[in-house]
């Protein structure tokens, strides 16, 4: 059923081709239209109307953008995990290797990413970040740097791969290893603004986002820590150092692609060390209120 969504909604929507070239990207821009649809709904209907928050605030602005991430990051785990139980796993296959249907799949999931990644560039940091009285052009913070650079890498990363048409699930694990903890760190940043907030920040909420920061902690350092690292040591090796990876992805756009692997890897060590730092806090109040319990 989650594959023949995917694959309807795909071949529903009319080819529209990167200009001079045969590359579509028909479903990377709907999905951009579709996530920013979210994002505003998000913030004027639910935000604002339902829940009070301050409208056109910037606190609120930034929860809007996190709803839309829930939703892209959630719809898209669903659909990637369907598609590697369906098919054999190859960091370095080729995609005509696989049946019609898996490939349409495919190639949404991969353009449905890229068109988040696109979304949230124009919306998230350009737009958001542009004051016409002060600047002609947006005006960008470090974590705005870092966020774009990230989008970029990401997006040539998955644009490539359907290119070459190979390697694509070298680019759908590091999607599905990124976007799992997704759902949590954006109800974590969701409640980070809720406590900024006088019509939110009440003793239930403030008990959530506890809960919900150390869930998100746990699973991030888990993932990015642990898992992460392991199986993309195995994505390096099938890319680079097996005859197959060398002879589908092309050695400049192989290196390439595991140069973008490991600076997203090492990328994530400040949000390593914050949430080791949520862990601790909570691991030293749990012990602080049995001790205070014992006695």
């Amino acid at each position: 059923l989650v594959a023949r969504s995917w694959v309807s909604l795909k071949r529903a929507i009319p080819n529209v081709n990167f200009p001079f070239t045969n590359l579509d990207v028909s479903f990377a821009l709907a999905s951009a239209l579709l996530l920013a649809s979210i994002r505003y709904m998000s913030e004027y209907i639910i935000l604002v109307n339902f829940f009070g928050w301050p409208r056109g605030d910037t606190l609120t602005k930034e929860a809007a953008a996190s709803c839309a991430s829930i939703c892209h990051s959630t719809t898209l785990c669903v659909g990637l995990i369907v598609a590697f139980l369906t098919q054999k796993y190859d960091p370095a296959g080729r995609m005509d290797q696989a049946p019609k249907w898996w490939q349409d799949f495919v190639d949404a999931l991969l353009q449905f990413c890229t068109g988040y990644m696109i979304y949230d560039a124009i919306i998230n940091i350009f737009w958001l970040r542009w004051d016409p009285a002060t600047s002609l052009l947006p005006v960008l913070g470090e974590d705005d740097k870092l966020f774009l650079g990230h989008h970029i890498m990401t997006s040539l990363y998955m644009t490539s791969s359907r290119v070459v048409q190979a390697g694509h699930m070298s680019a759908m694990i590091c999607m599905l290893l990124g976007e799992l903890t997704n759902p949590l760190h954006n109800m974590f940043m969701l409640g980070e603004v809720a406590m900024k907030l006088d019509c939110c920040n009440g003793p239930s909420a403030q008990q959530i986002h506890s809960l919900v920061s150390v869930a998100f902690a746990a699973m991030y350092n888990l993932f990015r820590a642990i898992i992460a690292p392991i199986m993309l040591v195995y994505v390096t090796y099938c890319l680079l150092f097996t005859k197959k990876g060398r002879t589908n992805v092309p050695l400049p756009l192989n290196i390439l692609w595991n140069l973008m692997i490991w600076a997203v890897v090492f990328g994530s060590g400040s949000w390593i060390v914050k949430c080791h730092g949520i862990l601790m806090d909570f691991m030293a109040q749990y012990s602080s209120e049995g001790e205070t319990v014992t006695k």
